[in-house]
């Protein structure tokens, strides 16, 4: 017995040792994430990829601006700057445009590359990036990006999908340090579009040596490296030591060791974590806590003015859209469908103040100019949209044949599932019995309601238009007759032959900012005339952090710039 004892004391010390090495390991990984100069926020939705060819969610846009960089990229103004790229140039067709590359970029330090664990990028790579999103092996979500857009682009696509090979025509490669992009027609937004993260650069060796996984073992030129992800636990990012930024002053950037994303689901959990310290940033409010945290106007209150809160207007707008062809099933009995007065009047009735004020807590701006947000290049303060008005209201609705609402059949608003979605559309539902107007709500799961909007089967609908690229062609575009629905974004299939003129002028890209801006604002004023929409707000972005963190900004873009943030220890 003494023996046998002895043997499994030995096996039970062998057990605990691997067991507190294991422990080690997971306590110096928890180090890497938790220092006191790790930024460390929480992403409650999960992140799904870190592979641009599919980011297409917020939490993954966030994270992968940390890994990788583009050609290009937007400042806090939503300005197009350099980033990979240093220069580029277009050519008197507007069709050929030239980049030159930085000479000083190199990838993470990857075991891909082999002995020498990095090497520079080059133009090859870039090449490489966008043939790869248009390879239909890949299944990128981005291939709207490049395939109307790149001369071949779409011919390489079909190649791909019947396991043929080639390049694309429009992309090549001058020498290491230069490449050219030739466009099927001229794009004026075409640098705003090479800004998305679809269009980050990736190496080669890395996408081939980690093959369908390279989706968790991403490799870029970012201010931050990949270090560990558990899924539904946690995410890691360390320092990139060869960043080619610097500060101002000469310095390397990033200040920060690393980063560290936190899956936790629920939002109340969240906030109770960031009150804690544990978090430095929270981005959501859960509605519980709201009222104690947030005035009426939308500032900090009580004792969480000891926090910081950054605030913008997104590059966003929520509105209630209409349908216009009544040859189309959503419009065939709909009175709003051929009376501009009556959506006129709509518009009129509309609090939108109260409604930023009371439900939305600040997180918006009443949406009073036209489509473009107030952060949006292009906005012009002199494009007047539509006030609270009722008096207005009542006139035009007269006008449009239904006084005080005499006459008018009930309307149908449709709606996803969301609470503060269902709260707005109370709120306009009683602002609009207010001069006759009856309109019955329905809420329904996203998914349906998307697919239904598309598909032109409402009458009116709720829905939001957020900016994939920071020029105003991206909202415009949504009122460009041959963008119609179900096959692109003008899904009130609203047709103006002056809308599709001045959109089409405006892709020039050898007119001036100012002269293509002046443009998208007189489309601006016969959309707010035509009213195919109900103007509600523009989304604001709110962001809550610790007294700690410096540095940090919110834009209309919404991204998450963090190679220039410090924090201060002790605060």
């Amino acid at each position: 017995m003494a023996h046998l004892h002895k043997k499994y004391r030995s096996l039970i010390i062998g057990i605990v040792g691997i067991i507190l090495l294991t422990l080690g390991a997971c306590k110096s990984g928890k180090d890497e994430g938790d220092s006191q100069n790790t930024f460390r926020y929480n992403v409650t939705d999960g992140i799904g990829t870190l592979d641009p060819a599919q980011a297409g969610q917020v939490a993954t846009i966030w994270a992968g601006t940390q890994l990788y960089n583009g050609l290009v990229e937007v400042d806090a103004a939503a300005n197009v700057v350099p980033a990979i790229a240093s220069s580029w140039t277009v050519d008197s067709t507007g069709l050929v445009w030239t980049f030159t590359l930085r000479p000083d970029v190199y990838f993470h330090e990857n075991d891909a590359f082999g002995d020498v664990g990095t090497r520079k990028v080059v133009a090859a790579d870039v090449k490489y990036s966008f043939e790869r999103i248009m390879n239909a092996k890949t299944k990128s979500t981005g291939l709207w990006v490049f395939r109307e857009r790149i001369l071949g682009a779409s011919e390489y696509h079909k190649r791909s999908t019947e396991g043929g090979t080639g390049e694309i025509e429009g992309i090549k490669v001058l020498n290491d340090s230069m490449v050219s992009i030739t466009l099927v027609k001229p794009f004026a937004p075409f640098l705003s579009i090479l800004t998305m993260p679809y269009c980050w650069i990736v190496p080669r060796e890395a996408v081939e040596k980690y093959g369908d996984d390279f989706f968790k073992n991403p490799v870029g030129t970012g201010p931050f490296m990949f270090s560990e992800w558990r899924p539904d636990i946690k995410l890691v990012l360390k320092k990139n030591p060869r960043y080619f930024k610097k500060d101002a002053a000469g310095g390397q950037l990033p200040y920060l060791d690393g980063v560290a994303i936190s899956f936790m689901r629920d939002s109340k959990t969240e906030f109770m974590e960031f009150e804690k310290g544990s978090l430095d940033m929270v981005t959501n409010i859960d509605p519980a806590y709201a009222p104690s945290v947030l005035t009426t106007e939308g500032n900090l209150q009580g004792k969480y003015k000891q926090y910081n809160l950054l605030k913008a207007s997104a590059l966003s707008i929520e509105y209630y859209g209409i349908l216009l062809n009544q040859s189309l099933e959503g419009a065939k009995n709909s009175p709003l469908a051929n009376n501009k007065q009556l959506r006129q009047a709509l518009n009129y009735a509309v609090n939108r103040e109260q409604l930023v004020r009371y439900i939305l807590r600040g997180k918006g701006i009443a949406a009073k100019h036209g489509v473009l947000p107030p952060t949006m290049p292009g906005f012009n303060e002199d494009v007047k949209g539509y006030s609270y008005d009722p008096q207005k209201a009542r006139q035009l609705l007269a006008q449009a044949g239904y006084p005080n609402g005499k006459g008018l059949p009930k309307l149908k608003l449709q709606l996803g599932n969301s609470q503060t979605t269902g709260q707005v559309a109370e709120a306009i539902q009683q602002q609009w019995k207010e001069i006759g107007v009856s309109v019955e709500l329905t809420q329904v799961d996203f998914p349906q309601h998307l697919d239904m909007v598309r598909n032109s089967k409402l009458m009116m609908w709720r829905t939001n238009w957020s900016g994939d690229y920071p020029d105003p062609e991206n909202f415009l575009a949504l009122f460009y007759s041959a963008n119609h629905s179900p096959g692109g974004p003008n899904t009130t299939r609203i047709h103006n032959t002056r809308l599709d003129s001045l959109y089409t002028a405006a892709l020039n890209p050898l007119l001036s900012p100012v002269q293509r801006y002046g443009l998208y604002n007189e489309m601006e004023r016969i959309i707010l005339d035509e009213a195919p929409w109900i103007f509600l707000y523009y989304n604001a972005i709110q962001r809550l952090i610790q007294p700690s963190v410096k540095g940090l900004t919110v834009d209309g873009s919404d991204r998450l710039v963090l190679e220039t943030v410090r924090k201060e220890p002790g605060q």
